[in-house]
């Protein structure tokens, strides 16, 4: 049975250690907010100022016209106009092009006789998911013009023939497209609510991990061994002023990632603070495992960082788990980020909320409790 004044007595005992060094106050809070800040401004994947150098060995209005498409969409621009093909191997590996056009002789002349011709496009691809966008816009652009082509070759040899009025041209299907939950198609409002995953999970696994290393450290922990207090109460003790952290900073995150960065929030702000809950039982009883198998906090440090590295991989945060190897989709199973990322992007973008969400929801608590039950059990043969 747990005596009902020990756990507040060490959740107080707790918080006034934590906020007692100025120093501790300003990790709590300050790291996850830069960190937020940092990563809301340096990861995005949209494409955009794609850099062009063309070679225009045409040099006549139809060439230009099509520079001028490029250039007017809002996603190309033309750093150079050079004079040799030989030129463009510099640019691109100095990385200071995306994209090579090539517009050979005569090709205003093919054009007007309604001849084929071809215009050489080589793209960067290094990086293979930024350089297939620029492929696909490049394509598009292309196409259009294309057609465009078409429907003025079309009008004029329906002009010139016997009908004074041309008849309707015909028409080929039209695409009406609409996006829905990211109209916008803005990476940032893909990935900074998952980065809330990401941040909470470091920040409470690292100091619950650090704050126990510490105690053995400095030989705290051996009084309370040797103190009337249960290895259990003293693990609920423990950990609490860290969920409550962690709450905080979920808090202080997710209205940075909705004031600040204008991410759309559509769900239930409620049901983002309970599946919190249910995550950071489950950050917690990764750090308290952590600091029952470490004696230094060099050795919390390493195994955090052993554990976050795969956790964030097999999270989908950035490759999505469809595409991974199907032994891989096993694994992800038992990663709580997953799930909880899984729930955040629904609950910001879509909206939904625990019916639809409940087979995530269910698993991230099953999961947290399991660990939190495995961790305390673990953590307590340290203590006995």
């Amino acid at each position: 049975m747990l005596r009902k004044n020990v756990i507040p007595g060490f959740i107080k005992k707790e918080f006034v250690q934590m906020f007692r060094d100025i120093r501790m106050r300003i990790v709590l809070f300050a790291p996850p907010l830069i960190m937020m800040l940092v990563f809301g401004y340096a990861i995005n994947t949209d494409v955009k100022n794609i850099r062009v150098i063309v070679l225009d060995e045409d040099r006549s209005s139809e060439s230009r016209k099509i520079i001028e498409r490029f250039s007017s969409s809002g996603y190309f621009y033309v750093v150079r106009y050079i004079t040799e093909s030989s030129e463009a191997d510099g640019y691109f590996d100095r990385s200071e092009a995306d994209v090579y056009i090539h517009i050979g002789v005569g090709f205003e002349k093919k054009i007007k006789n309604s001849k084929g011709s071809e215009i050489q496009v080589i793209v960067d691809g290094t990086d293979s998911s930024r350089s297939s966008m620029i492929l696909a816009s490049v394509n598009s652009i292309l196409q259009d013009i294309s057609r465009e082509y078409l429907r003025e070759k079309l009008t004029l040899s329906i002009i010139k023939s016997q009908f004074r009025i041309p008849p309707p041209l015909p028409k080929g299907i039209e695409i009406k497209e609409r996006i829905l939950f990211n109209p916008d198609l803005s990476s940032r409002n893909f990935y900074l609510p998952a980065m809330l995953g990401l941040v909470i999970s470091m920040i409470t696994v690292v100091l619950t991990s650090m704050s126990i290393v510490k105690e053995r450290e400095t030989g705290t922990i051996d009084q309370i061994i040797v103190s009337p207090i249960k290895p259990l109460e003293f693990i609920i003790g423990k950990t609490i002023p860290y969920v409550l952290i962690g709450f905080a900073d979920t808090f202080l995150i997710s209205l940075l990632i909705i004031l600040w960065f204008n991410v759309p929030f559509n769900g239930s702000f409620v049901f983002l603070l309970l599946v919190s809950f249910a995550f950071l039982l489950s950050t917690t009883a990764v750090g308290l495992y952590i600091s029952a198998v470490s004696t230094t906090q060099q050795q919390a440090l390493l195994s955090v960082f052993l554990y976050f590295m795969p956790a964030m991989m097999f999270s989908g945060f950035v490759f999505p788990v469809d595409a991974m190897p199907e032994v891989v989709q096993w694994v992800t199973l038992i990663n709580p980020m997953r799930y909880y990322i899984e729930i955040i992007r629904g609950i910001f973008l879509k909206g939904i909320g625990i019916n639809i969400l409940w087979v995530q929801f269910l698993a991230l608590s099953s999961i947290g409790i399991f660990l939190f039950y495995l961790s305390a059990r673990r953590f307590a043969r340290h203590l006995e």
